[in-house]
């Protein structure tokens, strides 16, 4: 086999390794956050405990299709960079491996990856997240349960409410204990044989209380009221649960393509963003990654990882612009894409200006011939 395909599978597997350990090094901290994170909420009682876990695996397609672009990114400008500073890019060139021969090794894997991320986003996606709403629903209901438990007591509504819980059957709460402080300072002590944790249309949870007594006044004074009563409702929640999906997320791609509704549009050029991300970086990647002799290993690392930023907020920009309708369609998401593309060929253009040099780039040399 040829020179040009021994170093086309050496760049790929450098630059695939990379690719592989850097995409889970950034899934590990993103779920490490995600996880402590879902624990809080578990602790705050607004997740089942046992739930935790099937949330974070339906989090993992959707982290690797925002992850894999930067991945790629930084793959490309650790491994190329490491080439250029131990000069085997000059042992290569000598050998005939011109630049245009390190494009074709990153396009032919950018090309696959740019493939396995959009069926990612495109078909799977919409799946796993009608799948993550059902499980967080799932959760929040067996959370209303799982609230408090019996035998101790629990600070809700941020310490406004002590809540002691003698037992809990099922989904009734029995020997219920409420220490509540009122906005007049007054303390309020509510007692009730049994209850349930109820939840309304906007999703704030309150504990109903059957058959008991309340007794109210000021700590240090002789005043207090006592009331009988056969029902009453105590708020335990501050205010409805975050939502952490979006239903149109859930839309599959047969209803996006076409629609004319302003969030399936920028939801359909969202989920279209990560594949053409790869093949945009594929082109100024490894312009940029092109270290001097004796240039610092991570000056151009950090500046790839600030292109990347302006480039991850342009998208938040044009996606919020086509979500309210401000640009249609035919603009959308594509003058972000387009500003990269220039850019990378005001790259090309910088590094190869000239005509003897602009052929010299383009033109593969042939094995065993030195490339200028």
């Amino acid at each position: 086999m040829g020179l040009p395909a021994i170093i086309d599978r050496y760049l790929i597997r450098e630059i695939g390794l990379t690719l592989l350990g850097t995409t889970l090094a950034l899934l590990a901290i993103i779920l490490s956050h995600r996880l402590a994170t879902y624990l809080s909420k578990a602790a705050s009682g607004l997740l089942a405990r046992d739930s935790i876990f099937q949330l974070l695996i339906l989090q993992m397609p959707d982290l690797l299709v925002m992850l894999i672009p930067l991945a790629f990114l930084l793959s490309i400008m650790l491994t190329l960079g490491r080439l250029y500073r131990d000069h085997e890019m000059v042992a290569l060139a000598a050998c005939g491996y011109g630049p245009l021969s390190i494009y074709r090794a990153v396009f032919l894997l950018a090309m696959p990856l740019a493939l396995f991320t959009a069926v990612l986003s495109l078909f799977l996606m919409p799946l796993v997240m009608e799948l993550q709403f059902e499980a967080l629903a799932k959760a929040r209901k067996e959370a209303e349960v799982s609230m408090f438990t019996p035998g101790a007591f629990r600070e809700v509504l941020d310490g406004r409410h002590v809540v002691y819980i003698g037992a809990l059957d099922d989904r009734e709460l029995h020997n219920i204990f409420i220490q509540s402080r009122e906005t007049d300072g007054r303390i309020s002590i509510t007692t009730g044989d049994q209850g349930r944790q109820i939840t309304d249309e906007d999703g704030i949870r309150y504990v109903a209380l059957d058959r008991g007594h309340r007794y109210r006044g000021t700590p240090g004074r002789g005043d207090y009221e006592m009331l009988r009563f056969e029902r009453a409702i105590v708020r335990v929640d501050s205010g409805p649960p975050p939502q952490t999906w979006q239903h149109r997320e859930t839309v599959p791609l047969r209803r996006l393509w076409g629609a004319s509704e302003p969030l399936y549009i920028a939801e359909l050029q969202m989920r279209l963003n990560s594949p053409i991300q790869v093949l945009v970086i594929a082109l100024w990647a490894p312009l940029l990654a092109r270290a001097r002799p004796r240039e610092g290993r991570y000056g151009r690392i950090i500046a790839a990882i600030l292109i990347y930023a302006i480039d991850f907020n342009l998208i938040g920009i044009g996606q919020s612009w086509l979500s309210h309708g401000i640009v249609g369609a035919e603009l959308g998401l594509w003058w972000v894409h387009g500003l990269f593309l220039l850019f990378g060929f005001g790259l090309l253009l910088h590094h190869y200006s000239g005509a003897r040099r602009w052929w010299r780039f383009w033109r593969l040399p042939r094995p065993g011939t030195v490339a200028a």
